[in-house]
């Protein structure tokens, strides 16, 4: 298995964009396994895509911040049925689905769903992406999706991204968070121990009083070097970003309120879209609805 997979990574360094659905591997439970080789794109959708969907003011485009394959474009594509047909005979943006892989990008091209137009984008320093800056739009989105995308930012880039989100949205523009808690088991050994999981609880409760806990992160790398990542070994390690930021929804309510948002909703609770093993007690995802005041 191991040998598959670094041959599997060698021929996707040099896949063109117009074959990344070759290159695609979905996973036992329905997930896809994202083009760097070790992230994934959930077997679900967003919990929160339904309200992200409904944000839609009929004008400004929805942003999907780290779109992957498109999942979560296509379930918004499929409850804005009307507006996707009206959207035809005025060649307008419904949807601005972005991510900083030319090939995940390239996978919603080939979806081909009328009002859906992508964008490269990359948090903090590649951010906003670019949106039609026309008489009607003024380049501005009526909601904002960012999905398992946050949690690989420090606290500080965070802040940022999310002064840029709220520049980006009209007033009463949504924007909805999910990302990884602190409590979530990351990667369980057979034995179902998570090294990271245990070292990442320690530090956040040693830290809690901190404006950010888990400070400048962790390095992954490091936490899992030697380690048989679900059996893909170092090859797979070395692809992981080395900086990882799990936060609770108590610290993201605090950053995006001082944003200038209101927060409607923020918690840790499960992701249905999850593989099962990274269960631990229904806190492994932060979840957070707001509106720009």
């Amino acid at each position: 298995m191991k040998r598959q997979l670094n041959i599997y990574y060698r021929q996707l360094a040099s896949c063109p964009t117009d074959q990344v659905d070759d290159f695609i591997i979905e996973l036992d439970g329905g997930g896809k396994m994202t083009l760097n080789g070790t992230g994934i794109e959930m077997s679900q959708p967003n919990p929160l895509v339904q309200y992200w969907a409904q944000s839609f003011d009929g004008i400004h485009p929805l942003i999907d911040v780290g779109c992957a394959y498109g999942r979560n474009v296509q379930t918004a594509h499929n409850l804005l049925k009307e507006q996707i047909i009206d959207s035809r005979n005025n060649d307008q943006t419904i949807i601005l689905a972005c991510d900083c892989n030319e090939g995940h990008l390239a996978a919603v091209n080939n979806l081909r769903l009328p009002g859906v137009e992508t964008s490269f984008a990359r948090l903090p320093e590649n951010f906003p992406p670019q949106i039609s800056d026309n008489s009607t739009t003024k380049g501005k989105s009526s909601g904002m999706l960012m999905s398992e995308v946050l949690h690989f930012l420090s606290g500080e880039a965070i802040e940022q991204t999310l002064t840029v989100a709220r520049d980006v949205l009209v007033p009463g523009g949504v924007l909805a968070i999910t990302a990884c808690s602190p409590f979530m088991n990351f990667a369980p050994n057979e034995s179902g121990v998570c090294h990271i999981n245990s070292v990442m609880q320690t530090l956040y409760e040693s830290n809690i009083d901190r404006r950010w806990p888990l400070g400048d992160g962790i390095n992954l790398q490091a936490l899992l070097s030697g380690r048989n990542l679900d059996g893909r070994g170092d090859n797979a390690i070395k692809r992981m970003p080395t900086f990882f930021h799990p936060f609770s929804a108590r610290d993201l309510r605090r950053a995006v309120e001082e944003t200038g948002f209101r927060v409607m909703s923020a918690k840790e609770q499960w992701h249905p879209g999850y593989p099962q093993q990274y269960k631990n007690a229904g806190r492994e995802n932060t979840q957070l609805l707001a509106v720009k005041i």
